[in-house]
């Protein structure tokens, strides 16, 4: 049990220490804020040293800026149009040594709205049991961590929006004026490790078969974007650190010296008005620059507000994350802008990514009725199913 009363000291130190770093990040967002005034605009200089930096340090997770200025804030100016809304999300039990039971389960939730039809929203979900041995162990014959099922999860979510982007452009007869904005919650990249890139074939598959699915939204005219709320990440402001160092003296320790560790780029721009987004930035990141860019797929972000009242008290700064094939055209990173912030109206996020976490979360209780069934079916085949002694016992506390 938390003995709440002997955290008491604990809880006044961090308290106030949480106090004196926020007040020393306000202080450093406003230096930030200048050096993005100083540097604003782009030249050959700058994108010199963005260059050196990603090749001299493979892991810098800095921005490359696409436009001509950093500080370039864009209201969408093309009328808003309805479109199709398309969101999906999964959630998994993982398998547990413990169990009665060796499985994992995923389970996808998925909803279409198409605004300005009347209709209400279409809705789905797709729950998969894995339970052979070929699912459940990897080739050194190890039962899977939670890190495959979340990458195995993911993979599920973007085929489901492959699919569902594919019907919803033949439910309007191939009709292209018809614009269908796909989102997923959270960046677009894929996460693999060098280490498991150079070593393990699964993760070339993985990447692979995540580039298919972007192939296949892509051609059916899918609009695909990557919403991060509250993000953390910094690529901007490592770009700001290295804008400030001569050419020459960039190296892996002066990258790693930054002025700005532990701010994020989402409060560089609370100056952005409801509805604006920031300039354009393209990932500098290893996968992005050696496998998505070649297959036309590299990824840009931007930052959105999303708030309803303006000012910089009431910010609420987002990222956006889209493939290079929907930035090209300035009128489609403009609906998909429109699209976004429409979504966002009344809670600040949007409304179909929260719809399809709904659908797709497994709540305890329906994982206890899941096993209660596999329970019920294990018995009449003369099984009797039980759990560890350490299983049962937390369960009796």
């Amino acid at each position: 049990m938390l003995e709440l009363q002997k955290l008491l000291t604990t809880i006044e130190t961090m308290s106030e220490e949480l106090a004196h770093q926020s007040r020393a990040h306000r202080e450093q967002t406003a230096r930030a804020q200048e050096v993005l005034r100083a540097f604003a605009q782009v030249d050959d200089a700058l994108l010199d040293k963005v260059e050196r930096a990603a090749d001299l340090d493979p892991s810098w997770r800095g921005a490359r800026p696409v436009g001509e200025r950093l500080d370039e804030h864009h209201a969408p100016e093309a009328p808003d149009h309805d479109a199709s809304l398309i969101a999906v999300d999964g959630s998994q039990i993982y398998p547990d040594r413990h169990g009665m039971a060796l499985y994992y389960l995923i389970n996808t939730g998925g909803i279409v709205l198409r605004q300005g039809t009347g209709q209400a929203p279409l809705t789905f979900t797709r729950p998969q049991v894995f339970f052979r041995e070929k699912d459940l162990f990897n080739e050194a014959e190890e039962l899977i961590d939670s890190q495959t099922v979340n990458n195995l999860r993911e993979m599920a979510e973007l085929e489901e929006l492959a699919r569902l982007v594919a019907e919803e452009r033949a439910y309007w007869q191939g009709d292209l004026d018809r614009r269908v904005v796909a989102m997923m919650d959270g960046p677009l990249l894929l996460w693999v490790s060098e280490r498991e890139y150079e070593q393990s074939s699964h993760a070339h598959r993985r990447l692979q078969e995540y580039l298919a699915c972007l192939d296949a939204i892509r051609a059916a005219g899918g609009l695909l974007v990557g919403y991060v709320d509250r993000p953390r990440s910094a690529n901007v402001l490592r770009l700001l650190h290295v804008a400030e160092l001569e050419l020459m003296a960039i190296d892996k320790e002066t990258l790693r010296a930054t002025r700005y560790r532990g701010l994020s780029d989402r409060f560089l721009f609370d100056w952005l008005r409801p509805q604006e987004r920031s300039a354009l930035f393209a990932s500098t990141s290893r996968i992005n620059r050696r496998d998505f860019a070649p297959a036309g797929h590299e990824i840009y972000f931007f930052y959105l507000n999303v708030a309803q009242a303006d000012g910089p008290d009431d910010a609420n700064i987002v990222r956006v994350d889209v493939p290079a094939w929907v930035a090209a055209q300035p009128e489609t990173l403009d609906l998909v802008q429109q699209a976004v912030y429409r979504d966002c109206r009344g809670t600040g996020y949007p409304y179909v990514l929260a719809r399809a976490h709904e659908l797709a979360v497994v709540t305890q209780q329906e994982r206890r009725q899941f096993e209660q069934m596999l329970a019920t079916q294990l018995m009449r085949r003369g099984r009797w199913p039980y759990t560890s002694t350490k299983a049962y016992l937390k369960s009796l506390l």
